[in-house]
């Protein structure tokens, strides 16, 4: 949406107005006043821009003319501009929202397409004379119909911006030597000069273009260094565009032709495969039901990557029209049934899938050369911690310690100012019990070994810390996760989509762990059990409800969730949760079967999978060495 022009305003009641500042040297003339109010008596923006623009452009003719008037410094002024100053006076005058009596016939409202070529004429007449009230001279009237024709694809709010430009290169094509294009008959736009093996060429070579000339570059590492996203990302992206151009080879598409693509870009539907060969046809790419359109961060950044890509076509001379030259519009955050909803928790029979994949036991991957340990403990973890993926995989391996004789997981962060700083969304530390089960499969002997090799991270073998996309930023949000994430969650290659847990935009990744925990322990809580949610919202981290709901009625807000009613008592002089409360309530999760059915880390992973683990580490560790 167009944002509103600066002299249409709304006031508390929903009516709009118009409002102009009046230059500082006129303001003496009408008694120090600094601006004109004028109400439009509507609560319709359409109807209030249309009024507002005729208001708009009487009053600085208006001011135009005193000016001028003024600053001749005349002793003596002449009828016409008594006339004038009259006019100014009489323009200005009257009280806030009620414009002043006049006897004088009303000016005919205007229609959209009279006003748009009134401001046309006026904005050509102001880049000619100086002023857009003046006459156009005779001899500039053939360059001023020139320069109307040219600027009727570009909308007024860009007429200052691409007047002057055409306007110049009308008068270089008048210039030109005999033979040369006439200037009578000017085109819209040059012609680009490009290689004729690039005639063809959509969107996609253009991008593959690009990474072809990045990977050639040794500043550049892996040809994606100076874009967002990774290569599978990005290559999606290039599809997507592709599709929203209409395979169109680039050297064709028009000015309207990118605009559309655009435009299309915004109404993408979530889910949609854009492919190549065979091409995707646009009406399938795209819908006009807001719940079934894809994000407003993806469609953000499809749009950046289209206008990294147009500006490497013009480099190419593919096309010379600028992404600047277009009417983008910035996406506004959209709520759709899957961001209303977020991320679900798993059901024990998906559950149970997990922890008897791959991973765990049968048949070995044919696809994977490698392995690294945090495939067989993050799951683990995540079920009975229902910490957040980042917070698993971040742990430093001092981060393991006994809280009151029982050992924990201390979810900490660090200064933000540290090198690659654990972050907690919370800002605050807490203790989670390690569960028994996790110590039986051998957690606390990894925990040692990790130490005995002075390793820094607990599970950094295998992943990487994602650094931060803007300089003035202390850390990146997903930190470690991001590598953890792509390997469990990324189609089609990733460990939930294999087994048939998770598939795009069904709300299932590794963080739904963190849900199901809530789930388990809310249910053994109807069922009676000892399971309150403080001890849960210690156990996770979440914020504590009394903050989250703060306008909400706690009797209401209780009975919706099916809770028990909290004693005021214990809100004001609990201690909180304490790390044996906590342990109590982890023991109450089900315990899967195939988590049952599991030996020991070393025997279900480390046997099972032989020399690739330890090669993995060792390459891991070579190439990102994080040691103490």
């Amino acid at each position: 949406m167009k944002p509103a022009p600066s002299y249409l305003t709304r006031n508390r009641h929903g009516t709009f107005y118009f409002r102009m500042v009046i230059p500082a040297p006129l303001r003496p003339l009408v008694n120090g006043k600094r601006e004109v109010r004028r109400s439009l008596k509507t609560d319709s923006e359409r109807l209030a821009l249309k009024r507002a623009r005729q208001h708009a452009v009487r009053f600085e003719s208006v001011f135009d003319r005193v000016l001028a008037v003024t600053a001749r410094n005349d002793e003596e002024l002449s009828v016409s501009d008594l006339e004038f100053l009259e006019l100014l006076e009489l323009q200005t005058s009257g009280g806030y929202g009620r414009p002043p009596e006049s006897k004088a016939e009303p000016e005919p409202t205007l229609t959209d397409a009279e006003l748009e070529e009134r401001l046309r004429q006026y904005s050509i007449a102001e880049l000619l004379t100086g002023r857009g009230d003046r006459p156009i001279p005779a001899d500039s009237d053939p360059l001023a119909q020139r320069l109307l024709a040219l600027s009727r694809s570009y909308q007024p709010t860009e007429l200052r911006q691409v007047l002057p430009r055409l306007r110049d290169e009308l008068v270089k094509a008048s210039l030109a030597p005999a033979g040369a294009l006439s200037a009578a008959e000017p085109a819209p736009a040059a012609k680009p000069s490009y290689d004729p093996e690039m005639a063809d060429w959509t969107l996609y070579q253009v991008w593959q273009h690009q990474l072809a000339r990045d990977k050639a570059d040794p500043t550049s590492r892996g040809g994606q260094a100076k874009h967002g996203g990774t290569l599978a990302e990005r290559e999606r992206r290039a599809r997507a565009m592709t599709v929203l151009a209409q395979h169109k080879p680039v050297c064709q598409m028009t000015k309207n032709d990118w605009q559309a693509a655009y435009d299309a870009a915004r109404v993408m539907k979530a889910g949609a495969k854009a492919s190549i060969d065979p091409p995707t046809p646009l009406d399938e790419f795209l819908t006009d039901d807001p719940d079934q359109m894809v994000g407003h961060e993806r469609v953000g950044s499809l749009i950046g990557s289209m206008r990294q890509i147009q500006e490497h076509a013009r480099f190419l001379d593919l096309t010379t029209i600028r992404p600047d030259d277009l009417l983008v519009k910035p996406v506004q955050k959209r709520e759709t049934p899957r961001t209303r909803t977020g991320e679900k928790a798993f059901t024990m029979e998906e559950v149970e899938a997990i922890f008897s994949g791959y991973i765990y036991q049968g048949v070995l991957p044919a696809n994977r050369t490698k392995a690294y340990p945090f495939w067989f403990w993050l799951p683990l973890v995540a079920y009975f911690t229902g910490a957040r993926t980042n917070e698993i995989a971040q742990l430093d391996t001092s981060d393991i310690r006994e809280v009151e004789g029982i050992p924990c997981f201390d979810f900490c962060p660090d200064d933000p100012k540290a090198f690659e700083a654990k972050r907690v969304k919370t800002e605050e530390a807490r203790q989670v019990p390690i569960h028994p089960r996790l110590i039986e499969l051998g957690f606390l002997d990894y925990v040692e070994d990790q130490r005995a090799d002075r390793q820094k991270k607990l599970f950094g073998d295998g992943l990487a810390y994602l650094p931060p996309r803007e300089e003035d930023l202390d850390h990146n949000k997903e930190g470690w996760a991001k590598s953890a994430s792509k390997f469990f969650n990324e189609t089609p290659k990733g460990y939930l989509v294999e087994i048939g847990v998770h598939e795009a935009y069904d709300g299932k990744s590794l963080y739904s762990f963190r849900h199901t925990l809530e789930t388990n322990l809310r249910d053994a809580r109807r069922e009676g059990k000892n399971a309150p949610q403080v001890v849960i919202d210690a156990i996770t981290g979440h914020a504590p409800e009394a903050q989250v709901n703060g306008g909400v009625d706690k009797t209401i807000a209780n009975a919706i969730a099916g809770r028990a009613a909290q004693d005021m008592g214990g809100r004001h002089y609990d201690r909180g949760a304490t790390v044996q409360h906590k342990l109590s309530a982890l023991l109450m999760l089900p315990m899967p079967e195939a988590v049952r059915g599991l030996t020991s880390y070393r025997v279900d992973f480390v046997d099972r999978f032989g020399d690739i683990v330890a090669k993995s580490i060792k390459s891991h560790r070579r190439r990102r060495p994080r040691e103490v």
